[in-house]
């Protein structure tokens, strides 16, 4: 969810007028924001391009208060899916594993295709191994 967030850019109007980082946003404007970019910059993440999921045992990124990490969006606005995604993202991981032994299968490279949602531009090739055996 942080290297390939559902949603790679969000998009919100200005209620009124306001300063960001010295930029005038007038009332009314259109302000675009990019979780795929955010979420991978070296400001706010060590080793942004490394998947290193024992980064969240952090309280703040573990509780959700990290305020560069956001894969739902933030706010009043945030997707309603969240929760359901993330328990059905858990118990499909969890079956899958109990199953198979997987790798992604030599040579394939995975690159991010953004459309309204992000996805893997030619899906993902994974061997999988039956882990009965």
């Amino acid at each position: 969810l942080r290297l390939y967030p559902p949603f790679w850019t969000l998009s919100r109007q200005a209620k009124r007028d306001n300063v960001l980082n010295g930029y005038h946003i007038p009332a009314g404007s259109t302000v675009m924001v990019a979780p795929y970019v955010l979420h991978s910059n070296p400001k706010y993440w060590g080793n942004p391009e490394g998947f290193l999921p024992e980064r969240f045992e952090d309280d703040d990124l573990a509780r959700g208060r990290n305020p560069a990490y956001f894969p739902f969006g933030a706010g009043p606005r945030i997707c309603i899916g969240k929760n359901l995604a993330l328990m059905e993202a858990q118990l499909y991981l969890a079956m899958l594993v109990q199953r198979f032994e997987m790798e992604l299968q030599p040579g394939h490279r995975v690159e991010a295709r953004p459309m309204i949602s992000l996805r893997p531009q030619d899906g993902i090739r994974m061997r999988l191994k039956s882990a009965r055996a």
